[in-house]
C-alpha cells in the first residue's frame, strides 16, 4: 500500500502542477491580451489625432484656396477696369486730336481770309 500511496501522491502532485501550469498560461495569455488591447487603443488614439490634424490642414488649405480665388477675381476685376480706363483714355485722346485737327483747320481757314491773323 505504501507504493500505491506514493503513486497517488505523485499523480495528485502532477495534476496540481499541471493545473498550476494551465492557470499560469491563462494568466500570461490574459496579460498579452490586455497589452494588445492597450496597444490597439493607443494606435486608435494616434489615428484619431492624425485624422483631426488632417482635417484642420484640409480646412486651412480650403481657406487658402478661397483666398487665392478671391485675389484672382480681384485681379481680374482690376485688369478689366484698367482695360476700360485705357479704352476711355484712347477715346479721349482720339477726340482731343480730332478737336485739335478741327481747330487747326479752322485757324488755317481764318488765316486764309484774314492774313494778318
Amino acid at each position: 500500500m505504501d507504493t500505491w500511496l506514493i503513486v497517488v501522491i505523485v499523480v495528485v502532485a502532477l495534476l496540481l502542477l499541471a493545473l498550476l501550469l494551465v492557470a499560469a498560461r491563462r494568466r500570461g495569455s490574459g496579460d498579452r491580451e490586455q497589452r494588445k488591447r492597450m496597444e490597439s487603443r493607443a494606435r486608435a488614439a494616434e489615428g484619431e489625432r492624425k485624422l483631426e490634424t488632417a482635417a484642420v490642414e484640409e480646412q486651412e488649405a480650403q481657406a487658402q484656396r478661397s483666398f487665392a480665388e478671391r485675389e484672382r477675381e480681384a485681379a481680374d476685376d482690376a485688369v478689366r477696369r484698367a482695360d476700360a480706363a485705357e479704352a476711355e483714355a484712347d477715346r479721349r485722346l482720339a477726340a482731343s486730336r480730332e478737336q485739335r485737327t478741327e481747330a487747326e483747320h479752322q485757324l488755317e481757314q481764318a488765316r486764309s481770309v484774314d492774313p494778318d491773323r
